[in-house]
Formats: C-alpha cells, structure tokens, sequence
C-alpha cells in the first residue's frame, strides 16, 4: 500500500516515520514527499581515468579513491550537457521496519534533461541517512541546480504486509555501506 498525504503526516507527527528537517505540508503531495538538495555535489573528476586506472570495477573500495573523485560543497552546481554529479538530499530520512521508499526524480526536472536517479530508486526499511541523487543530464543545456531550494526528487513510501526483523533491516550488515550516509559516496563509515 502506497502512504497518502493523511497517513506521512500521522506517521511524521508520531515519530514512526523519520525525516529532518520535517517537510512541510507544502511539500507532502498526495502520495509522496519532495526531496531538496543539499549542498555536497561528488563528480568523477575531469580529464577522465588516471593512466593507472585502467577501468573502473564497482568495489566497496572505488568509493574511497582520491584520484576518482571530486567533492564539493557549494549553493549552486552547474551540470553541463551529458554531464553526471552524485548529490545528496538535504534531507536525513530514516525508514522503520514496515515502510520502503521509491525515490522518483519529478517531471519538471525531465522536460529539462535531467534524470535524478539512473538505477537506484529503492530505499530499503531500516535505512537512515540522506540520500545520493545519480543525475544525469541528457538536456541540451546547462542546468543549474540550488542547494536547500531546488525540488527535483521525490520519495513514496509503501507499507510492508508484513514488517521486517531488525536481522534483515538495511544497516543489519556490515556490507551496507550507505547506512548512515551524510555525502554522496561512503567516505565515512557509521
């Protein structure tokens, strides 16, 4: 079951369901939650590969490579044509052990180019910590994006039939390196 505006609100207002700063009612829409942007933006840095890189295998370790990646915290990040940037939400969100979450870019956002997530829209219950945005723009133009203003994801929560054991919550494992994420790659740990 997909949460309605009505049942986010009794869930934020209970402290069952966990997100700071708490979205105001402006921005809880019929069934989902818009998601600002922070102000950390990750970048594969110019240039392209490093002649002692060869290729990229995607490895807990690729996370960690300084000579990969670029880290920036600023208000405003240009994404040119065909460019691609990893930020992350403003928001701290934190799922219990009945809800899921699906994070959708918003359609404004694509009638620009911009696709907000490639492959990873799944948020999994036990989950705590912002979360990364994979955007990619396939517009034409340069798109500007605005720390703490811009609006150009969403997240859906969708009640489990039955909740999960904290066993099989996400963060339960010490392979689930994005529990507690506050960058948009793993850096630090917990």
């Amino acid at each position: 079951m997909i949460l309605s505006k009505p049942e986010i609100r009794r869930r934020l207002d209970s402290g069952r369901l966990s997100i700071d700063p708490v979205p105001s009612d402006s921005r809880i829409g019929a069934v989902s939650i818009d998601l600002r942007l922070g102000r950390k933006f990750t970048s594969f840095k110019q240039g392209g590969l490093p002649e002692h890189i060869p290729v990229i295998r995607v490895r807990p370790s690729l996370f960690g490579s300084m000579d990969l990646w670029t880290h920036e915290e600023v208000d405003t990040f240009d994404i040119e044509p065909r460019g691609f940037v990893l930020a992350q939400t403003l928001e701290r969100v934190g799922l219990p052990n009945d809800l899921m979450g699906l994070v959708e870019g918003r359609s404004s956002w694509a009638r620009v180019g911009l696709s907000v997530h490639l492959t990873a829209p799944k948020i999994d219950p036990g989950f705590n910590g912002t979360i990364t945005l994979e955007i990619a723009n396939m517009g034409p133009a340069k798109v500007q994006l605005v720390a703490e203003e811009d609006e150009p994801a969403q997240l859906m929560l969708f009640e489990l039939r039955e909740p999960l054991d904290a066993a099989d919550l996400y963060g339960a494992d010490e392979s689930d390196i994005f529990q507690y994420q506050s960058e948009p790659i793993p850096r630090n740990r917990r």
